[in-house]
């Protein structure tokens, strides 16, 4: 079963549950990235410009937060909409 959270980052920087990610994925890509380019976490972290416990979080397929998620996507080079989960990607998300 994925894990699944909503993310948007809205103008004032704060977290939003509007958008919903799979953080499950995203922690496959994460730690592919990671292990194919040699880097520990403390040294995502650093390039990343996150806290370690974020990369930490992230890694276990858990929210690391709105801010650090897109600076994590941005470290492994892929843009936070190939994590939405695949109705929202493709237009098809319900409002409940």
């Amino acid at each position: 079963m994925s894990r699944a959270s909503s993310i948007k980052v809205p103008a004032n920087g704060r977290e939003s549950r509007n958008t919903s990610v799979d953080f499950t994925l995203f922690a496959l890509f994460l730690e592919a990235r990671r292990i194919h380019r040699g880097k520990s976490p403390t040294r995502v972290a650093r390039e990343a410009d996150v806290e370690l416990d974020a990369v930490f979080r992230a890694a276990r397929g858990r929210d690391p937060g709105a801010n650090e998620f897109l600076a994590l996507c941005a470290w492994i080079g892929e843009e936070p909409a190939l994590f939405f989960k695949k109705g929202v990607r493709h237009g098809q998300a319900r409002c409940l």
